[in-house]
Parts: structure tokens; C-alpha cells; sequence
């Protein structure tokens, strides 16, 4: 039995796509005995797992990056 086609693309209805750039570095973390990592913005404590690394911080999650706020003039 043959494998199906995939459908053709309408070129009148092809969407951009667009990238977002998402904050952060995703790294795994492994604490040793009694060395946890602590994030810095919401305090919760890891002994394994992933946590993300922006410009020289490390946070829990995404959610704790900050924001960047940008000036009005």
C-alpha cells in the first residue's frame, strides 16, 4: 500500500510566519548534596531540573525573567 501525498499549499492562502524570540537559555540543573539553586525572583528552591539562563541570571522559569521596559519619550 502506498503512502499518502501531502496536500499542496494554496499560495493565496499562505500565512508569514512569524518568530518570536523567547527570553532565556534552557539548561539542566543538577544540585549536589545539600546544594539546591534558589531563584532569585520568586525564592523557590530547585535540587534538579530545567532553569533558564538570561544575560548572566539564572531564573526557575520564564515566567521569573523580567521584563524589559523600554523608554517613552
Amino acid at each position: 500500500m502506498a503512502g499518502k501525498k501531502p496536500a499542496k499549499k494554496n499560495i493565496s492562502n499562505s500565512q508569514k510566519e512569524i518568530k518570536i524570540e523567547l527570553p532565556g537559555k534552557a539548561i539542566k540543573y543538577m544540585g549536589m548534596k545539600g546544594v539546591n539553586f534558589t531563584c532569585p525572583s520568586c525564592n523557590r528552591s530547585l535540587v534538579k531540573g530545567i532553569i533558564w539562563e538570561h544575560e548572566g541570571s539564572a531564573y526557575c522559569q520564564r515566567g521569573c525573567i523580567p521584563k524589559k521596559q523600554e523608554l517613552v519619550a
